[in-house]
Parts: C-alpha cells; sequence; structure tokens
C-alpha cells in the first residue's frame, strides 16, 4: 500500500460503531494518496440486527440534521479499531449518516446475497469493504495485508480461521483480542511465538524468523505513485485514471479522438444492473457487487435524476435465462407493487437496477484532482525505455511517457500489445496467457433507437429489461426521451432502418402495447439511432490486470466490458488499483482470479 495508508480488518462489524469511528479519527491526519482501508466482516444473520440498531438514528438524523461540526475527540491507537469504551462520545453524524444510507441500499430487496461490497466515502479517502457471510468462508478469500486487526471473540474460532489471521498480518500488525464476557466460553488460543502482548492491552505480530516474500508487497504492486498513461477515454479508461487520481498518481489520458467518450460509452444511456439468477453462478456475485460500487459512485458524483436515476425496473416474466428465482430478490414493495399493476405485461420488479448516461460520469471522473485528459492523441505504437512506458504516435514521436501504463482502448489494445516486436523483446514481454486473451478478442455490434417520449400511451413507470432494455423517460437536450436497444451482433452490415426495425422489435416483447406508437414515430421520421461496438473476451467477462505474468514491467490493460460495461467498469478499475497499491481486494480472490487477464495461464 502506499506509505500512510492504513488497513483495518474488523471481523465483526455489527453496527459500523468501530468503522464510524476510525473514520473520524483519520479524517485530520489521513493524506489524500492514502485512503483509509476498513474490512468489515458481517454473518448474514446479523443483517436485520445492524438494521434495527443503526438505521432508526440514521432516519432521526435526516428528520433534524445537526446545523453544528462534528464533535473531535483523541481517538485510540490505531485509529480506535476496536469495541468502544464508555468514556468515548458518538461518531460524528455525517459519516454514520452516509453509512446508513449505504447500507439501507444493500438491502433494497432484502438482506443482500453474501459477498464483498466496495464502499467509497469521503470523495474515496474511505473504503469500506464489507463482507457478508460466514466468518471463515470470507477470511479464507480475502487478499489482504492489515495494518489491525479488531477480533470478535464471542464466537469460537477455528484453527483454518486462526491460521488465516496470520496470512492477513505483516510484521508489526496489531491485534485486538479482548477477552469472551459470556460465561463458559474459553479465550481461544493464540500462538505466544508469533503474537506478543503490548502494554495497551494490544498483541503485535512478530515472529521470531524471517518472513517470507509472501508477506512482502506483490512484485507486480508499486510502493508509492508515480506518473500514469492511460489510454483511452472511455468508461473504463475514465474511472481507472479516477482509482488512480485518488491514490496519488499523476494521469495523463490519451484519446485518439477530439473528445472523451467517442466509442462505445458514447451511447446516450444505458442500464446498469445485477445479474444471474444462482449464487452459485459468478455473475451473481460480481455485478451485485459492481451494481453497489457503481450506485455509491454515482450519488456523489452526478445528478440524480438528471445523468442517472434508480427505483428499480421491470423484467417480463419468462424473459431471459438469467431472470431471478430468489423469491427475497423479486418481492416488489409497495411502490413497485404500482409500477407492476401499471405495466402493460406480466412483470416482476428488479430491484438492483438503475440507468445512467455515460457520459456525464466519464466527464466527472476526468474532471478528478490529478488527472489530464490529452484528446486527439492516436497512439501508433508503445515502447519500453530505461523503466518508462512511452506512447509513440506514427512519426514515433513520444506522445506520453510514465511508469505505469494503462490500456483501456478495447480492441485497439490487441493491436498495439500483441503486434508490437519491441514488447516481445523485453526482459518481462507478454505472457503466453495475455496473448492468448488477447487473440480471442472480438467485436460485438448494436444500437439504440431513441424517440420523444412526452405524451407517449402506455409508457411504463419503470425502465423495462429482458432480452435488451427499455428506458421510458430519459432527460435530454430535446425534453423526455425513450431509448431501447441494444443488440449483440457479429458484423455491422445492418442498415439504420433495419436497427430501427429490430429494437422495436425488442420493444414489442418488453411492452407490447407501445409497438404501434412507436412505428408511428418511426413512420414520421422522429427517431434517432445511435450505433456502437463492444470489445468481449473469450468468455465474455473483463480482463483486468498486468501483461506480463508477474506484472514486474508497469503494463496494464482494463478492457473487454463487452456488453456489461456500464455495469463492470468502476469495479474493474477499483480492482485493478487495488491490485496496482497492494490493497484489499474488492472481490473474494475467487472472483478476482475470473477477472484476470493472466486466467487462461497453463496450469
Amino acid at each position: 500500500m502506499a506509505a500512510g495508508a492504513t488497513c483495518i480488518l474488523d471481523t465483526a462489524f455489527g453496527a459500523g460503531a468501530g468503522f464510524l469511528r476510525a473514520w473520524q479519527a483519520s479524517a485530520p491526519t489521513q493524506p489524500r494518496s492514502a485512503p483509509l482501508h476498513y474490512v468489515g466482516l458481517m454473518e448474514l444473520d446479523q443483517w436485520q440486527t445492524t438494521l434495527s440498531i443503526f438505521l432508526p438514528a440514521t432516519r432521526k438524523e435526516m428528520a433534524n440534521p445537526s446545523p453544528t461540526a462534528a464533535p473531535s475527540y483523541t481517538a485510540p491507537a490505531h485509529l480506535n479499531a476496536g469495541r468502544p469504551t464508555k468514556d468515548e462520545p458518538d461518531p460524528p453524524p455525517g459519516p454514520a449518516l452516509a453509512l446508513g444510507q449505504a447500507l439501507r441500499a444493500l438491502g433494497v430487496a432484502g438482506p443482500p446475497a453474501p459477498g464483498f461490497y466496495r464502499l467509497p466515502f469521503d470523495q474515496g479517502q474511505v473504503l469500506l469493504t464489507l463482507c457478508i457471510g460466514p466468518r471463515d468462508a470470507s477470511l479464507a478469500q480475502l487478499a489482504m495485508k492489515a495494518d489491525h486487526i479488531a477480533a470478535d471473540t464471542q464466537q469460537a474460532w477455528t484453527v483454518s480461521a486462526l491460521h488465516k489471521l496470520k496470512s492477513i498480518a505483516r510484521r508489526g500488525t496489531t491485534l485486538a483480542w479482548a477477552a469472551c464476557s459470556h460465561t463458559g466460553s474459553a479465550k481461544p488460543a493464540l500462538d505466544a511465538s508469533l503474537w506478543k502482548p503490548r502494554e495497551d492491552g494490544t498483541l503485535v505480530f512478530d515472529p521470531p524468523w524471517a518472513l517470507r516474500n509472501s508477506r512482502a508487497a506483490s512484485m507486480r504492486s508499486f510502493e508509492k505513485p508515480g506518473r500514469c498513461t492511460v489510454i483511452g477515454s472511455g468508461m473504463s479508461g475514465a474511472l481507472v485514471a479516477r482509482s488512480l487520481a485518488l491514490r496519488g498518481w499523476q494521469v495523463t489520458v490519451l484519446e485518439q479522438h477530439g473528445h472523451a467518450a467517442a466509442g462505445a460509452s458514447s451511447l446516450p444511456a444505458g442500464m446498469v444492473s445485477a445479474s444471474g439468477n444462482s449464487p452459485a453462478d459468478p455473475l451473481f456475485a460480481l455485478s451485485r457487487s459492481a451494481y453497489h460500487l457503481t450506485r455509491q459512485l454515482l450519488q456523489t458524483m452526478v445528478a440524480q435524476g438528471e445523468d442517472w436515476d434508480e427505483g428499480g425496473a421491470l423484467r417480463p416474466l419468462g424473459s431471459g435465462k438469467r431472470q431471478g428465482k430468489n423469491p427475497k430478490a423479486n418481492a416488489a414493495s409497495a411502490q413497485s407493487a404500482a409500477m407492476l399493476a401499471e405495466a402493460s405485461a406480466p412483470s416482476q420488479w428488479q430491484a438492483l437496477a438503475l440507468w445512467l448516461k455515460p457520459k456525464a460520469w466519464i466527464q466527472a471522473c476526468l474532471s478528478s484532482p490529478g488527472v489530464s485528459l490529452r484528446p486527439n492523441m492516436a497512439v501508433h505504437s508503445i515502447a519500453y525505455a530505461a523503466g518508462h512506458w512511452q506512447a509513440l504516435d506514427v512519426r514515433g514521436q513520444v506522445l506520453a511517457h510514465s511508469e505505469l501504463m494503462v490500456l483501456c482502448n478495447a480492441m485497439d489494445a490487441a493491436r498495439l500489445l500483441s503486434g508490437s516486436s519491441e514488447i516481445q523483446a523485453q526482459a518481462h514481454p507478454l505472457s503466453p496467457a495475455a496473448r492468448r486473451a488477447l487473440a480471442q478478442l472480438h467485436p460485438r455490434y448494436g444500437s439504440i433507437s431513441s424517440g420523444p417520449a412526452a405524451g407517449l400511451p402506455h409508457r411504463p413507470a419503470l425502465p423495462v429489461q429482458g432480452q435488451g432494455h427499455f428506458l421510458p423517460a430519459v432527460p435530454g437536450a430535446q425534453g423526455l426521451q425513450w431509448l431501447t436497444g441494444a443488440g449483440f451482433e457479429s458484423d455491422d452490415s445492418a442498415t439504420d432502418a433495419a436497427c430501427h426495425q429490430a429494437n422495436l422489435a425488442r420493444v414489442a416483447h418488453l411492452v407490447p402495447g407501445l409497438t404501434a406508437s412507436l412505428q408511428a414515430q418511426l413512420q414520421t421520421g422522429q427517431l434517432g439511432l445511435w450505433r456502437g461496438q463492444r470489445c468481449v473476451s473469450h468468455d465474455r467477462l473483463p480482463l483486468v490486470g498486468p501483461a506480463s505474468s508477474g506484472g514486474e514491467n508497469g503494463l496494464w490493460v482494463c478492457l473487454a466490458m463487452g456488453a456489461r460495461g456500464l455495469t463492470f467498469a468502476a469495479l474493474c478499475a477499483e480492482l485493478l488499483a487495488a491490485r496496482l497499491m497492494d490493497e484489499p481486494l474488492p472481490l473474494p480472490k475467487r472472483l478476482a482470479r475470473l477477472l484476470d487477464l493472466q486466467r487462461l495461464q497453463d496450469r
């Protein structure tokens, strides 16, 4: 991790009291390039207890916000990650309100599915990774090195869980290990040769032997931020640039066109939603983590109601193999029940869905401090010299150079990486797995039709999605617009008229009552059309990670978002930044491996 960053593991998150105190204690001292990482474990059966304890106070404060500044106090050592003492004041209201809103969003359709949820606060300077599920299972999937561990001893610890605590620790890691308070429970045994007592009552990890290299920072991580070149200013490039800039990197974004978001990210609006129909499906956990991270970022970066909005979506019954089968996820609230009644086809409510204008979010990301966009910079090739990567134009002139380069330019990344003899001649060339993954990238084409929404009869109150999607009312320069799309074709040979007809055929299935009205708008020339290309990997999952198997040369990629780019881009950017800086991963290890560029490596 970057110097000055703090990483805390709390094995009993509860109502978040330890997190709020750590946040308050870090606020006056935490440098901009050194975020606070707080990883909290929560058993699923504790969810309702957490809400019943925490959220009533949040609702009260929302009704009567405090006009005064948050109280200041001296925090105990290591940001006071342990349980509160009777002399400590209550956490400040601002962070408590933000945490309450985030937790309420996680439970919008009932208890959240087990998994990891990365929730950023305080403009990205406080990063909470909430791991919901059995404690031992969460510990086994953690990829992190903690500065402090607050261990819950109210429940028995297994040998494997205690071993995992050792693997999470680095030399100097402190452990708050309180005695059990309830009768009949024995305090779990710790290895006294590894954990040494301190005067303040905590323990410190100080084994009598030299630690293996696996406990040191990863070879592919950077000890401190420097300069970075990002190629591509679409959704992936903009979010990668922002994530790195928040950690202190000076990021130059090169875009071959005259403005940002000129490729697939130029679509007027699209859907962000959770997918998958079973917890055993990796897409189930990946998309839920991605959705909540995206929603959390949108709340503080762009205008709700203008650039994005939530409320879920309707899904016609029987539309698509990935419709949810979880009765809790599909149970409609009173508000959603009214929405269903207005739909012209039998539908179910999908809570985890929102619509988004990509351009507005991309502009917000590229406006972050530390990010510089340079348009009209077509990169012809890349080269490596004296520890720096260079982006070169067609004449061989250097457009940018930096210690780190991240390619986020979709299909063109394969040309830059696979077609450069200079890269293959480096000490750390592309790995065979990376070459295979890049060789299997392929384009898919789609289109979005749009038209005026005002006065449209039978228009649903919520977006509808199934095989495609229909957005009923997106604000635009010409007033409210409906949009529908988007297709997943292997070629781009269809005429504009054929694209319109294909899109309206989707609407006929999603919202049958609109067919006649939209055909009338088509006949009178009122429809607009957007066409674009998506970059798709061999398994339709993104490619994120270093180009070499060890990552030593500072060349990384974040691309192949496919049909779920709006949903996955923020999560992939956060995963890339966490791996680069040796921070806690936002995903379980098994899911992070599914997104790794090197996942085709022979075992």
